[in-house]
């Protein structure tokens, strides 16, 4: 082996070396992050198996009984505050430790609001939809209709509306009911 082929190959040799390393590290470091976080999740479930056992044993059952089996007689039950907390905890470490929580979710974020249509907005969706109505009955669509389509669908730039009519072609052509223009450049 020569020197100019060492020198060649030496370099991406010890890149990927790296890389393999860093990646193995990251690894490494993520498992033993979620060893702890199950350590921690499994210490909560026992803390609260503890409370149970002694609130249980507290309101008189007998030491060989477990809380489950005094849930049925009413006695050492705990109170709405208490699980709700209870509830929360572990719903808090599971967030934390990524894994599903189930229950109530958080709102999500509603989209905002689409203002109404103006007159030539209007005018404009009326023609395109015809158009879009026309070529599919037709079953063909012309290099023509992707330019009139793109010109009135201008007027409805980042509409829902325009949306939904370049969705009907998609599905057109995609269930062989509309075959487009081959020298058209693109669809509208």
């Amino acid at each position: 082996m020569n020197a100019q082929v060492l020198h060649g190959w030496l370099p991406s040799l010890t890149t990927a070396v790296g890389c393999a390393l860093g990646c193995w590290l990251a690894v490494i470091q993520a498992q033993q992050s979620q060893e702890q976080r199950i350590e921690q999740l499994t210490d909560e479930v026992g803390s609260l198996r503890q409370a149970l056992d002694a609130r249980a044993h507290a309101a008189g059952a007998g030491s060989g009984v477990r809380a489950s089996s005094t849930r049925g007689s009413g006695q050492g039950r705990l109170s709405g505050e208490e699980l709700e907390a209870m509830a929360l905890r572990v719903a808090t470490l599971l967030k934390a430790s990524g894994g599903p929580v189930v229950g109530a979710r958080e709102p999500e974020p509603s989209a905002p609001s689409v203002p109404e249509l103006s007159s030539e907005q209007r005018e404009s969706a009326t023609r395109v939809g015809t158009m879009v109505d026309r070529v599919v009955s037709n079953g063909r669509m012309t290099a023509e209709d992707v330019l009139e389509i793109r010109r009135e669908l201008a007027h409805l730039r980042g509409r829902p509306e325009a949306d939904e009519l370049r969705k009907r072609l998609i599905v057109a052509i995609n269930q062989d009911r509309l075959i487009p223009a081959p020298d058209a450049d693109g669809l509208p």
